[in-house]
């Protein structure tokens, strides 16, 4: 018969062993939530528990652990013994551990404890676990962490007769590049046992040499380390674990540094200066001149949120005492506008003038998907400022944000939402001259579906007010003061003569105009153009000034304002301060000049344009080129061969121009041990040196499923679209811009585009949806390369060459032998190399100069007549270039790979039609004595009117 508190002991013991359990800085633990329980024996060591994920620990890679219940999470397939004696002080031999307590743990006879474990592998917990590793490096955590071993002693006793009970968490994560290990302690209400020693908490390489021990270890002090931790929670340690251990205190020497480095002018999210110890009581952290309050100070970074600012580039200073500590460098930027998603009446509205006489404007929602299935807060970011016209000096500036107070609304049921200015700013008592920028915000404050995404997008809309007598009497004014626009012309890039009708975002460095969009309606689009079908926009390289190129629907660019020209920008709205100097100098002189009520006239509008004329335009012939598939390079001179390299290439160099792509090439299979003669290889990495520009690298991870980006070195942080929030980007996201002349944008969920504002260089990356094959087509400017003396795996404008200029012979090209050692004379050094490599790794991690392929010709004579070949033929049918499809379908036995090839096929035609097209333009144009007639007689009429205007 049991005894009856022996059985109530039983059942409170189980009791929790049934639920999830949750303690403050824990991540949840229980059978509840799928844990394991370890079992009840002295000195138990699991058996291997094999991992889903491989886990970066000391230089080395682990695809099996095992959980000892003293206290430890043991690495590899090492056969451990573990005698029941006291723990040895690291480092030991060929012991491989993370130690969270070592101690003389016995739950053998104990049913109130218990210790779990398992993997972790949803997105909840994960973001919970990345909050806590982003503690300690916020340097590491661009993506969340995507795998995780917990392991929970939950009041496990001691081995004695009265010791008290211990609960602590040991967890084990990584992101795919980093591991870190988290140590969280809630009791410890015991220390030594029957071993007769204190215990030890820490890591052990096994080799000796990698070891980390806490420093109250080994000592009846060590239940302190309850209070005690090195990120500022009590309780919790964060440990970098990937090669050589790292505490959080000091473990970067780049100096200060944010977290992120960019973001919205609008503020309000938290950012984190990391990089240095933070062992004083009190600092002063300032931006733009501004002190910012209530920063959070923890050992190995400070945390605050961020203020509205102006825009542009920001110094965050950090001071101690009133003593300068460090500084370091924010971009600032103004979110792109996209009130088209919601908004009936954006285009009425948006980078619109308003009078305050009509004392409101009225917001007209769709019923989409958008309005439907979210909730959205309203809220309004304020600029106020005046400018002299006589100097250009902007003054008096302010800025707010305002809680319109309307909560969670569904936009679809409300319709309709009138917003008077008084509830923003004083109409009463304001200089007449003062103008106010509005930007209305609409935040997604929860999904009414059950989504889970990282961050969700504001959408803004952004109208200018000013006063009703402004509105009228700017003109005049305006053009009293404006100087000659030769001064703007001479700054800002020639338009290309046409464009691609495919209105794509970026197009031969010049960035869509969102107020004339080609990708539009028409009936809602370039309402200030109109005759145009689209217009892009790009920044002086030496001023602040801008051109404006407008289109019409065959391509071709406007020169007639009253048939939709463009107009240059004495101030490119950049998104940044300059925005406001382009809303005094641009746009209020257009409304006021073409857009007056009181005294509507044509002459007026003349005035404006003839003060910000279209330009010029010169016709831009690009070069297309790249890699696609197994991989099979399109090279300079329109030629194209395949190279089945494993490791990292030159791909094309140019000492005369400064510039340089180089190309990391793997196995798709790179997992497997030793790939079979026949598994294909793909460009899976790049990076781009483009004279004194940010050095731009692209890496993509398969088992991740992401492509990491790198500008010089360091992470971007972007939410990638996914097909829950790809809705809130019907055109595409803007990852990275560095003053407009460095653009990176996600055009889809696979597709990314790199613009080089200042030469003209585009460049298309595709990837496949299983993220094993990644296509990269460049459009190179035919003169830089021809000017440049190009080299590497594209060769130049007459074919291949080597370096030493020695040239391969047409005969070659149909020789794979030859082309494999063309190929891999390109191959980079440990020296010459561009990349960025991740620890552990390096330079010597990507090279596999063994590796021989399966030659093109070798594969089809293989499969020639068989059902696979078929099924390839099948695939590939109306390519450009079947066979390379072929190709790459029979080495990989997957169809769908076609579909790639399709698409660079397509980027491709549209070039080359592209090209012919502007050739045709060219050889149409008048004779260059002709030209020099007209532009004499077009200088002359200018300087005239000009005389005319001044006099």
């Amino acid at each position: 018969m049991i005894h009856w508190q022996l059985f109530l002991f039983f059942l409170v013991g189980r009791t929790f062993a049934q639920q999830s359990l949750n303690i403050n800085n824990f991540v949840p633990f229980g059978s509840a939530v799928g844990d394991k329980t370890l079992e009840r024996r002295i000195d138990f060591v699991t058996g291997p528990i094999p991992i889903k994920f491989r886990f970066p620990f000391f230089n080395q890679w682990h695809d099996e652990i095992k959980l000892w219940s003293h206290g430890l999470i043991l690495f590899g397939n090492i056969t451990y013994n573990l005698p029941h004696t006291p723990p040895g002080p690291f480092p030991l031999r060929n012991f491989i551990c993370a130690a969270p307590y070592w101690a003389d743990t016995d739950i053998a006879q104990d049913l109130q404890s218990d210790i779990f474990y398992r993997e972790v592998d949803d997105v909840e917990t994960l973001s919970q676990i990345t909050s806590m590793v982003r503690n300690g490096f916020p340097q590491f955590t661009t993506y969340r962490m995507l795998w995780a071993f917990v392991a929970t002693w939950y009041r496990v006793p001691g081995h004695q007769s009265s010791p008290g009970r211990n609960t602590f968490q040991a967890i084990i994560t990584t992101n795919g590049f980093y591991s870190f290990t988290i140590f969280t302690y809630h009791q410890l209400q015991w220390s030594a046992g029957l071993w007769g020693g204190y215990p030890q908490i820490g890591f052990n390489a096994g080799d000796q040499v990698n070891y980390f021990t806490l420093e109250k270890s080994f000592s009846p002090d060590v239940v302190e380390v309850v209070n005690d931790s090195n990120i500022g929670v009590p309780g919790q340690f964060v440990f970098h674990t990937t090669g050589n251990i790292s505490d959080v205190e000091c473990n970067s020497v780049e100096g200060l540094q944010s977290m992120p480095f960019r973001g919205s002018m609008y503020g309000g999210y938290e950012f984190r200066l990391s990089g240095i110890c933070f062992n004083q009581s009190d600092y002063t952290v300032e931006i733009d001149g501004q002190q910012i309050v209530n920063c959070q100070i923890a050992p190995s970074y400070i945390s605050c949120m961020m203020p509205m600012t102006y825009g542009g580039r920001l110094k965050i200073r950090l001071y101690s005492e009133r003593r300068p500590i460090g500084e370091t460098d924010f971009l600032a930027i103004e979110p792109e506008h996209n009130a088209h998603l919601i908004l009936h009446n954006y285009h009425e509205l948006d980078d619109s003038v308003q009078q305050t006489d009509n004392d409101q404007f009225a917001l007209q929602f769709q019923s989409n998907a958008i309005t439907n299935n979210y909730l959205f807060h309203v809220v309004v970011y304020y600029y106020g400022a005046q400018m002299w016209l006589n100097n250009g000096t902007i003054h008096n500036r302010t800025h707010s944000r305002i809680d319109l107070g309307l909560g969670p609304r569904n936009l679809s049921l409300l319709q309709n939402l009138t917003i008077r200015y008084e509830s923003i700013f004083s109409i009463i008592d304001q200089p007449v001259d003062r103008t106010h920028l509005l930007t209305i915000a609409f935040e997604v404050v929860r999904p009414s579906s059950r989504i889970v995404w990282a961050a969700v997008p504001l959408i803004l809309l952004r109208i200018i007010v000013v006063a009703a007598v402004t509105f009228e009497s700017y003109c005049p004014l305006w053009h009293a003061f404006e100087p000659n626009p030769q001064i703007y012309i001479n700054q800002i890039p020639p338009c290309p003569c046409r464009v691609l009708t495919t209105w794509s975002e970026n197009q031969l460095g010049f960035t869509a105009d969102g107020a004339c969009d080609g990708r539009y309606p028409l009936g809602k689009n370039c309402m200030f153009h109109q005759g145009a079908s689209g217009c892009y926009r790009r920044k002086s390289n030496t001023g602040n000034a801008g051109a404006q190129c407008c289109y019409n629907s065959q391509g071709a660019w406007i020169s007639n304002w009253e048939n939709g020209a463009g107009t240059l920008d004495a101030y490119s709205p950049d998104g940044s301060l300059l925005s406001l100097g382009h809303i005094f100098s641009d746009v209020i002189p257009y409304f006021s000049c073409c857009k007056s009520i009181l005294s509507p006239s044509k002459e007026r509008c003349k005035q404006y344009m003839n003060k910000r004329p279209p330009g010029r335009c010169e016709n831009l012939l690009p070069l297309p080129a790249g890699g696609n598939g197994d991989p099979h390079f399109t090279t300079l001179n329109g030629g194209s061969y395949t190279f089945n390299g494993y490791g990292e290439y030159t791909l094309i160099k140019s000492t005369v121009a400064q510039f340089e792509v180089q190309v990391r090439l793997a196995p798709v299979n790179a997992n497997s041990p030793s790939p079979s003669s026949d598994n294909a290889t793909a460009i899976v990495a790049f990076v781009i040196r483009n004279g004194n520009q940010s050095l731009v690298q692209f890496e993509m991870f398969r088992i991740q499923k992401m492509i990491e980006i790198r500008v010089n070195g360091r992470t971007i942080e972007y939410t990638p679209l996914t097909t829950e929030n790809i809705e809130f980007f019907t055109t595409s996201q803007l990852i990275y811009s560095d003053d407009h002349q460095l653009n990176i944008r996600q055009t889809s969920l696979t597709s990314f585009e790199i613009s080089y504002g200042e030469t003209s260089m585009q460049f298309i990356v595709n990837a496949r949806s299983a993220f094993d094959f990644l296509d990269l087509l460049f459009i190179l400017p035919r003169d830089l390369m021809k000017n440049g003396q190009p080299r590497g795996l594209m060769g130049d404008l007459d074919g291949l060459v080597y370096e030493n200029g020695t040239r391969v012979l047409s005969a070659t090209m149909t020789n794979d032998q030859s082309l494999f050692e063309y190929g891999e004379s390109w191959r980079t050094t440990s020296a010459t190399s561009l990349f960025y490599y991740n620890s552990p790794n390096s330079y010597a991690t990507y090279q596999n100069t063994k590796y021989r392929p399966a030659f093109h010709q070798t594969l089809l004579q293989k499969y020639n007549g068989t059902s696979r070949f078929t099924m390839a033929q099948q695939s590939c049918q109306n390519l450009k270039d079947s066979q390379r499809c072929v190709y790459d379908v029979l080495i990989t036995n997957d169809p769908t790979l076609s579909l790639m090839h399709k698409q660079f096929d397509t980027n491709m035609v549209t070039w080359e039609s592209y090209i012919k097209q502007v050739e045709e333009d060219i050889a149409n144009q008048p004779s260059k004595a002709t030209t020099n007639t007209i532009s004499k007689l077009l200088i002359g009429w200018a300087c005239a009117h000009l005389f005319f205007i001044f006099h």
